[in-house]
This record gives structure tokens, sequence and C-alpha cells, in this order.
């Protein structure tokens, strides 16, 4: 039975262990000098320069798990789905307008450098590393889940057993590849899938028009056909459920995007590595035209899925999302996850390609909140501590999301997308934003952004729809739910803003370190 599979596969599992291979000696020839301290593991050398720095953010803004579930939300929702893409397509631009200048000034590589830029070390340092654990971790979560059943179709292993096997394997293989390249491994990665992606996304929708004659009103037509749902496909809301719960859900989760994809902690690090404002500015540009090209691709995307496959062909698929582009795909090219074909296998692997890097950055994130961020809170304090090794920390970080991965592989990537994006909206973003902004901002204003935004986030969160009383909450056969809403930011993000300023005008003042001296910045090539 197992030569029948490699000599049917063979093909597929060739090319896909060839990509595997090649991400890793990408890291490999990234990091030739790699160290064990920090600074050599988190540096990301000499300066890129405001393209690649470009391409590397919107690697960064493209994670597997936001086009599976972009598409799958243009696929289910119709109208809904445009929302969102214009929603994450304005993300980049509000980063750009906002702090693009501004974070530069903040030299370092993690979210605790960013926070205690202007303020106390220990209590900034602190409140960082827990709000970039509790927004990177369900993010590796939810880019794990859906590859590991991509990887699964591929190479023919049955049920949820060949899925949580498969995230395993690929959880093990990513984190070893951060911890061979580091940031330079990761942000190689970063560029590659995202030059990737500019060829791919675009491909796939052309590939997607032809099949329907270029007729864009046929594709919309067939696909309003196919959800079932006809003139409801295009309401606001239907996502949710329609009516005016629905539009004001989709309201929320429109905001949420917006405000909350821009402000990860990695997209954060990312910009204070750039040599001044106007490379700030530069980058920000490239980013948001490559994100606005590949989010209008995913419109047909999604669209040509729903005409292509229909309702009940993406209702057996399951409501996660993780096979939908591979449904396409052997719909376009005549064949079945089962027997894949060359634009199947060729989405495959770009769809490993994407975890990857993605999931490497996630990792190096999270690893730098406690091998950095809570290190030197410790020794600001003359606390005793065992030197902790960047090493040492991505496997903690690494081993904690692969086995809440596999826990949670019923899970709906949903449910830990909205968990991150509306932390980061609801604590990073009023924490950072009066940081950066607001010179009366204290250390107590910090303290109740991020623990008190974290807070209402997560008691929300666990009386809404999105975790017990609907059919694909976390618990659909208990109900608990009292708050209406799935995306809980309406309420979770002005809340924020208010415990920031709350807490800045009512606690004591603390003494404001003064910004260190940025150092020169080298080019690239000098």
């Amino acid at each position: 039975m197992i030569a029948d599979l490699l000599q049917d596969r063979s093909a597929a599992i060739f090319l896909f262990l060839v990509s595997v291979i090649a991400c890793l000696l990408l890291s490999m020839w990234a990091s030739p000098d790699l160290g064990d301290s920090p600074e050599e593991f988190y540096s990301k050398g000499a300066y890129y320069g405001p393209l690649r720095t470009g391409l590397a953010l919107t690697g960064d803004f493209i994670s597997a798990a936001g086009v599976l579930y972009i598409t799958g939300i243009v696929a289910v929702a119709g109208f809904d789905g445009v929302v969102m893409v214009i929603a994450t397509a304005l993300s980049p631009l509000m980063l750009r307008l906002w702090l693009a200048a501004k974070l530069p000034e903040a030299r370092g590589w993690s979210l605790g450098d960013v926070f205690s830029h202007r303020l106390p070390a220990v209590p900034a340092r602190r409140a960082a590393a827990f709000a970039a654990l509790i927004v990177s971790v369900p993010l590796l979560i939810a880019q794990l889940g859906p590859m590991g059943e991509i990887t699964a179709a591929l190479m023919g292993l049955p049920g949820t057993n060949g899925a949580i096997a498969c995230t395993v394997v690929l959880g093990v293989l990513i984190l070893s590849c951060a911890a061979i390249g580091g940031a330079r491994g990761a942000d190689v990665l970063q560029i590659g899938k995202a030059m990737a992606f500019l060829v791919l996304a675009p491909l796939l929708a052309l590939l997607v028009l032809a099949h329907f004659g270029w007729d864009v009103g046929r594709l919309t037509d067939e696909a309003a056909r196919g959800s079932g749902a006809e003139d409801s496909y295009f309401s606001f809301g239907h996502l949710f459920g329609g009516g005016a719960t629905g539009a004001v859900d989709m309201t929320s989760m429109a905001v949420t995007v917006v405000l909350g994809a821009a402000f990860l902690p990695h997209m954060i690090s990312r910009l204070t590595s750039s040599a001044g404002p106007r490379e700030g500015r530069a980058a920000g540009r490239w980013t948001t035209g490559a994100v606005a090209m590949m989010l209008f691709a995913a419109l047909f995307l999604g669209y040509g899925i729903q005409a292509l496959i229909g309702a009940a062909g993406l209702e057996a698929a399951g409501p996660r999302g993780g096979n939908n582009l591979l449904l396409l795909a052997g719909a376009l090219d005549g064949s079945e996850p089962g027997d894949p074909g060359f634009l199947l296998t060729f989405i495959s692997c770009a769809s490993f390609l994407t975890v990857m890097a993605s999931a490497s950055v996630l990792l190096l994130t999270g690893s730098a909140a406690l091998s950095h961020d809570l290190r030197r809170a410790r020794q600001e304090r003359n606390e005793s501590s065992r030197r902790a090794h960047p090493h040492t920390a991505l496997v903690v970080v690494g081993a904690v999301s692969i086995t809440l991965a596999v826990l949670g592989h019923s899970a709906n990537p949903q449910f830990w997308l909205v968990l991150s994006y509306t932390v980061a909206a609801s604590a990073v973003l009023p924490a950072l934003c009066l940081s950066l902004l607001w010179k009366r901002f204290m250390v107590t204003g910090l303290h109740w952004a991020v623990y008190g935004g974290t807070a209402v986030t997560a008691v929300l969160l666990f009386f809404s729809p999105g975790v017990s009383g609907a059919p694909d909450a976390l618990f659909p056969q208990l109900d608990w739910q009292v708050f209406p809403l799935h995306v809980p930011g309406l309420v979770s993000i002005p809340a924020g803003f208010l415990f920031a300023v709350a807490g800045s005008r009512t606690g004591r003042p603390v003494h404001r370190q003064e910004p260190p001296a940025a150092p020169e910045r080298v080019p690239a090539g000098l």
C-alpha cells in the first residue's frame, strides 16, 4: 500500500520535499555566522533598503491563515469578503500613515525595545513580552492547522490522524528552519514568499477568469448561485447570519482587521529596522501596493472557489478552509485532492513556503519576548538569572504552539485570528500609539492598556458565539454565550485606549528614560 502511494504521488512528494530542503538551505545560506547570543540571532544584518524591506513587510501581512481565511470569506459570504479585502488592504496604509516615520526612532528588534524607548525599561519590557506572546502564539496555531490539512491532502494521508501527523512534522520543520536561520533567514523566506505570491495570485486569478470566459458578471452570478444564498450572498453581514447583529459583527471585524493586522508585534519590529522616517514611508508604499494587488486577486479566487465547488463541496471540506485553494486547483486542472495535478502540487508547495516564512517570523517574535525582553527586564532589576539562549526560547514557544495546534485541531482558525488581531488592536495599538505620540503617557497607562485590553478581549470572546453556542464555535455542543458578536473589537479597542489614557492620568509619574542615540545604519552592499 505504501509503495502504491509513493508511486502514485511520487512527483508531488518529490516537489514538496524539494521545497522543504530549499527553505532549509536558504536559512543556512542567509546566516552562515549565526551565534548563540540574542544580538546575533535576532539581528537582521545590514539594512535592506525600502524595496526589500517592503517585500519582507508584505510577506508579514500575507500569512497562510490570512490568505486562506480571506479567500474563504469571499467564497462563503460574497460582499463581506469584499469588505474584508478592503479592510486588509487599508491596514498597511494605516501603518504607513501613522507610525512608519516614528518607529525607526525606536531602534531594536523586539516589541520591548519599542515600548522601552521612552518608558522605564523593566515594566515596559515585561508588558511587551506578555503582549507579543499573546498575539504571536494564536497566529502560529492558525498557521499550522490549515497547513497540516493541505499537506495531508497532498500526501494522501487519510482523516484526522493524517492531518495531526502532518501538523507535528511541519511544526518541527518550521522550528528547525527558524533555529538555523534566525532573523536573517526568516527575512529571506519572507521576501521569497512575497515575490512568489506576487506571481502566483494574479496567475490563479487569470486562470479563474479564463475559465469563465473573462466575464466577471458570469463569475459572480455563478458564485451566488453556487452558494445557495442568491441575492443575500451580496448583503452586508451575511457572514454572521445577516440582520442588524450580523452587520454590526461584520463592522467590528473590519475595524479590527484594519487596526489589528498592521500592529502585530512582528510588523512593528520590521519597521524599527528602517534606516529612517523616509525609508520607513517608502517601505510602507511598496507594501501597500503589493498587498493591494494580491488582495484584488483574492476576490477572483474566492468567487471562483464558490462558483466551481459550490456550497455543498465547501461544507464537505469542513469549516476550517484549509483545503479551499486545493479544491480550486483541482477544479482548474481537472484533478482531485486525491490525485494531485501540477497546479494543485504547486499551490501546496507555495502554501508550505508561506507557512514556513510566516511561522518562522512569529516564532522569532515569541522567542525574543522570552530570551530578550524578559531577560533584559531581570537584568535591569539586578535579579540573578541564567542567560536565556534564543534557541531554548524558540523551542519553548514552538513546542507550546505545536501542542495547542494538535489539541485544537478541530477548531476554526477564525477564533485564533480574531484573538490575535483583537489583542493587537485593543492592547498593542493604544500602548504603541500613545507611547510614541503622547508625551504624558506613563507606564501605568501602558500596563492598563496591555493587560486591561487583553482581559476585556478574553472575557468578551469567552462569552461570544465564537467559543460556544454556534456550529463553528470552539465548543459547539455547549452554550454559555452572552455577548452577541463574534469579534469584540468595537468594544475592546475603545476600552484599550480608555485604559491607556486613564492609567496615564491616574498613575504616579515615573522617570522616563532618555532615548538612546540611534546607531548609524549601514546600507546593504557597502
